[in-house]
Parts: structure tokens; sequence; C-alpha cells
């Protein structure tokens, strides 16, 4: 008869501790309180969540030192050992396609502005710059780098300029910057911690920012610059992607979905969000999609994109940063019945593909009962999009002829197997996904 560990460790699944896992690996350390708070969606009951830590504790996956969780290198192990089952297919979405100039270059508004330190915690203190809270949780910079931002500082290293959105003349958004600016807040207002792992002023490990000597005050508030480029009024949205995404070469570079979400701050940006914290959205997608740079709301988006503006209106793009980004403003657009009207339609698709595919959901297999490939990006926004024209009931009664129709189609590796491999963003791949997959439910639902 089993014990009861052993009970346990038959329930869980690699998707549980892959979860967690997958979190930690992208952290030095997580308060184990935050840790909780981030992935609770992802376990119900809650108590499951209990459980899982116990066990990755007591088979040495992570561990502790009282508020603090770390993945081990065991865990970092299993993380690699399990990888094709656990995480998403590399996606190489370039296009062929010809490039269209998205806007008049002379429409580019930029302005350089010097601030003090002292000038630029003033503004964040009284929100006319904003340290975007979504970004809070891509912060993940250490105490010694912190401290070694604040060593920089204090023997006169410049540091690199910031770049941010301007367009509203009184609150500025960072996007080029947020790990320096959040380092400098965080130590000189808010004393979040003290000086550690310092190269040159070794004097001065272990001081909090009231503790320097007064020098060192004057010269961290009063007498550093800051370089800023500000996007003025009148600079095009498209403009603004281009601007952020060439100059983002800071050390944590903003995805191209944090730079989207910088900019369409609105009924979009709350929708995706809303939907990524969704408990359906994660079971469906065994939580391998991480949210720590967005690439969950990004996947979402690709979905909702399509489901709102259709397949066909992609025609107009060249690449899917362009698609993206205009659908993001349209989204903004939309009346709050229309947005719950795309949120419901989405979650019920999810639901639908699921009781199809179960646990190949959005994944390519050549055979029933097979090995499954990665989770895959383009499968999910084209099935998302096309069981949304039927009933459940109808998908589930011709779900054997829709799975056999879909294997077949894999293993005819043609052009539609390439269209969801590789240049993914091209009109041609878009196209030949979604009539593929419509036409295996039309001749499959009849």
């Amino acid at each position: 008869m089993k014990n009861s560990m052993q009970e346990q460790i038959d329930f869980f699944t690699d998707s549980d501790y892959a979860v967690v896992l997958r979190f930690l690996r992208n952290h030095i350390s997580v308060d184990s309180e935050k840790l909780k708070t981030e992935l609770e969606g992802f376990f119900d009951p809650i108590a499951m969540y209990e459980s899982v830590i116990k066990h990755l504790l007591h088979i040495a996956l992570i561990s502790t030192n009282k508020t603090d969780i770390t993945i081990t290198e065991a865990g970092q192990s299993w993380l690699e050992r399990n990888l094709s089952d656990l995480e998403v297919e590399a996606e190489d979405t370039s296009s062929l396609d010809e490039p269209k100039k998205p806007y008049e270059v002379s429409k580019l508004k930029m302005e350089p502005k010097h601030l003090s330190i002292f000038q630029a915690l003033r503004k964040i203190e009284k929100n006319e710059i904003n340290l975007n809270p979504e970004f809070q949780r891509a912060f993940v910079w250490d105490k010694v780098k912190q401290s070694r931002l604040i060593e920089s500082v204090l023997i006169r290293i410049p540091l690199p300029a910031f770049y941010l959105d301007a367009t509203d003349q009184v609150n500025w958004s960072v996007v080029d910057g947020l790990q320096r600016l959040t380092t400098l807040f965080r130590y000189c207002r808010e004393e979040s911690f003290p000086l550690t792992g310092l190269q040159f002023l070794r004097e001065l490990e272990n001081l909090t920012f009231s503790e320097l000597p007064p020098k060192y005050k004057v010269l961290v508030e009063d007498d550093t610059q800051l370089l800023f480029y500000n996007l003025m009024p009148g600079t095009p949205v498209e403009a603004k992607f281009t601007i952020f995404s060439r100059v983002n070469t800071g050390g944590m570079q903003l995805t191209s979905q944090e730079i989207r979400h910088a900019l369409n701050q609105g009924k979009a940006t709350k929708l995706l969000h809303k939907i990524s914290l969704d408990s359906r959205f994660k079971k469906a997608t065994n939580g391998v999609v991480e949210s720590l740079r967005m690439s969950d709301r990004e996947l979402i988006l690709r979905a909702l994109s399509f489901m709102h503006l259709g397949a066909s209106h992609y025609k107009g793009f060249s690449d899917l940063d362009s698609f993206l980004l205009s659908s993001m403003s349209e989204i903004n657009k939309l009346s709050d019945r229309s947005i719950t009207t795309l949120e419901n339609n989405f979650i019920s698709s999810l639901e639908k593909v699921v009781s199809i595919f179960g646990r190949y959901s959005f994944r390519k297999f050549s055979e029933r009962e097979g090995r499954r490939s990665p989770f895959n990006k383009a499968l999910f926004e084209a099935w998302i999009v096309s069981v949304s024209k039927y009933d459940e009931s109808l998908l589930v009664e011709h779900k054997e002829k829709i799975i056999d129709r879909f294997i077949n189609e894999i293993n005819k590796l043609d052009d539609f197997t390439k269209s969801i491999s590789s240049s993914t963003g091209s009109q041609s791949a878009v196209s030949t996904r979604f009539s593929r997959i419509a036409k295996i439910l039309e001749e499959t639902c009849q």
C-alpha cells in the first residue's frame, strides 16, 4: 500500500512542478508570499499549491531560507530534462513580405532633457514619471547589481540615457531605463536596501542612503545629471514602437509586448491582464507560457487580434508587430460591452479546443497518444479563432474525426506544417494555417 507521500507524488503532474520552477528560474530568489500570490491562479484548490511546494522542498528541487524560495541545481536540471514537454516552441515570426513605411519620419518628435537625480525622483514621487507597476514584476536586479549602480553614480560614471513617452506632457511613462530609475528610487527614497558588494567605495558597505556621508548625498541627488529623451506630443504610436525597439539595449531589455503595453494603456491592457490571470487560460496552456515578461499577454493578444479583426485583415500589414500594435489601439476603442463579448468568446474557444484535444491542445503531434511537441503559438491563435464559430457540442461529437484530420495534416509535412513552424509572421503563413484549420472543421463538423 502506498504511503501518503507517494500518493501525493502520483497526484502531481509535471506541469505543477514546471509552474513553480519556471517562475523561480527567472529570479535569484522570491519571497514566499509573493510566489504564492503570483502562482495561486494555477492551482485549484490553493491547498494544492502548498502541497506542491512541500513536495518540491522534499525532493530538493527548491530550497528556502525562511522567507525566500530559490530553485536548486537539481531543479534547474529537472527543467532541462523536461523542456520539450513544458516549454513553448521557439518561433520564427519573420516575414519576407515587402515592408511598408508605417509613418512619415517628419512626424517623429523627440526632445532631450536633463534632470538631476533629485528632480527625477521628485517627479516619480508626484507620479509625473510612472514606474509602470505592470513592469515591476520584471524587476530582477539583485542587491549587488543595484548597489553597483549607486556606486557608479558615486564615482561619477555617467549613466546611459533614459527614454520616456512624454506625449502626455504632465505624466511620463518610462519605456527604457526602468531598472535604473527603480534602483535610484528604491535606494534614495524607499531605502529598500543597504549598499552591498561594492568594488571601489567599500567604506560605504552596508549603508542606506540616509546613512551616507553628506558629501555623497549631495553628489547623488544634486550633482548628478540624467539625460532623458522624451517623445513629444504628435509622435505616431508606430514611431514610438520603432524608437523604443531600436534603443532598447539596456541590461533588462523590454520585450515587444512590454513596449506595446507601455504605448497602449487602456481597455486592451486591462483585458490582457485579466485573461492572463484566468485559471481557465492557465490550465488550457498547461502553465507553460510565462507571465514574467508578458509572453502570456502577447499570446492572448495574438488570438484576440485575429478574433476581432479577422485573419484577412492581416494582409494590410507586413509583420506581426505592426498588426498587434494596431490591434491594441482598435481594442482600446471598443465599448465595455464589446470588450466583455470578446473576452467571453476567447474563454469559450479555449474550452472548446481543450474539449477536443485535451493535453495535446495547441501542440503538434503525429499519432494518437504519441509524443507531443512543445506548445505552439501559431496553432494557438488559429484554433482559438477557428472553433469560435462552432458549438462545443458539435465539436465534441466530431472530435475523433477532427483529431484524425489534424494528425493527417501534420504528417503531410507541407506548407501547413511550415506555416506553424517558420516565418509565421508572413501573410502566406497566416493565410495557410487559418484556412487549413477552417477546412478541417468545415469538413468534419457536418
